[in-house]
């Protein structure tokens, strides 16, 4: 396994996190990061059901560091 730092993007947000990976020079096309489904009302904390998965597709940076943009594609119901 590796470590490689990849750039999120959904829409005019971004973030550059560091993420585990297979092969550097060869990382997967998608990526999915995994969303909880929002606040329990009036508890402060996040609510009991299965999460959301955001889905995001792997692009070459053509600004060069890092290497990898993920942009956002898809959310999952975990339901569906």
């Amino acid at each position: 396994m590796d470590r490689i730092a990849a750039k999120f993007v959904h829409g005019a947000a971004e973030i550059t996190r560091e993420i585990e990976v297979d092969s550097a020079t060869d990382p997967p096309e998608t990526y999915s990061i995994w969303l909880p489904t929002g606040l329990d009302a009036g508890r402060d904390r996040w609510a009991g059901d299965d999460p959301w998965e955001a889905v995001y597709v792997r692009e070459a940076n053509p600004a060069g560091e890092p290497a990898w943009i993920y942009r956002f594609r898809a959310l999952v119901d975990p339901e569906e």
